[in-house]
């Protein structure tokens, strides 16, 4: 049972001359574990950014030849770009909540913030999953519009291959490479911002039963 359970058996449980006192004690409580949940909430988006802008510079220049040959280059490279525009305006979104619910001194508007910041984390984490999806399905239909041009750079030997077998073999090991890499991506959302939200819900129910107890 956390601190924050203590002081809300206490406060049940006290004389009425001090149950102003004792709720006001409760709401700095979940003001503050709110504000420090927010707070991580946007540090983890950052180190989020710095993590995945890292791994793409430590991929290898050989890696996007294939790309280069099937003149996907200006597509990834205007894609990303938008891709990171979108990362920013969420983390400035992150740190605007962050910085209003740490200066919000009224237990209702800190209700109505903890709801506008979980519903900030949920669009961030599905815009996420949906701009992969969506990129890597484009990035798809393009190499595959040129099968031709994609039996060269899978076969440059000009092997006695069967084409439509070694296509439909890149095809299903690109959806089970996509179908792996979405599930993994969710279960990390999954964990880490999942966990944040749920602590962040518990403390909008706690700040509603003491609304509603202060009103009855």
């Amino acid at each position: 049972m956390d601190v924050l359970e203590n002081y809300k058996k206490a406060w049940s449980n006290q004389p009425e001359e001090t149950t102003k006192f004792s709720a006001i004690e409760i709401y700095k409580m979940s003001h503050s574990k709110s504000s420090s949940i927010v707070k991580w909430i946007f540090i983890i988006g950052i180190l989020e950014l710095v993590l995945w802008s890292g791994l793409n510079l430590l991929i290898p220049e050989s890696f996007y030849k294939v790309y280069e040959d099937l003149n996907l280059t200006s597509f990834i490279n205007i894609f990303m770009a938008l891709h990171y525009i979108v990362i920013i305006i969420f983390l400035y979104l992150f740190f605007n909540n962050y910085k209003r619910i740490s200066v919000t001194d009224n237990t209702q508007k800190l209700m109505k913030s903890i709801l506008r910041i979980r519903k900030s984390v949920s669009y961030y984490v599905f815009y996420n999953l949906g701009m992969f999806f969506l990129g890597s399905i484009i990035v798809n239909i393009v190499m595959f519009s040129d099968s031709e041009r994609l039996m060269k750079l899978m076969n440059p030997e000009n092997l006695n291959l069967d084409t439509n077998q070694i296509i439909v073999i890149t095809v299903i090991s690109q959806i089970i490479y996509l179908t792996i890499f979405l599930v993994l991506l969710w279960f990390f959302y999954k964990l880490v911002y999942g966990i944040l939200l749920k602590k962040l819900t518990k403390n909008y129910k706690e700040l509603s039963n003491l609304e509603s107890s202060i009103q009855a």
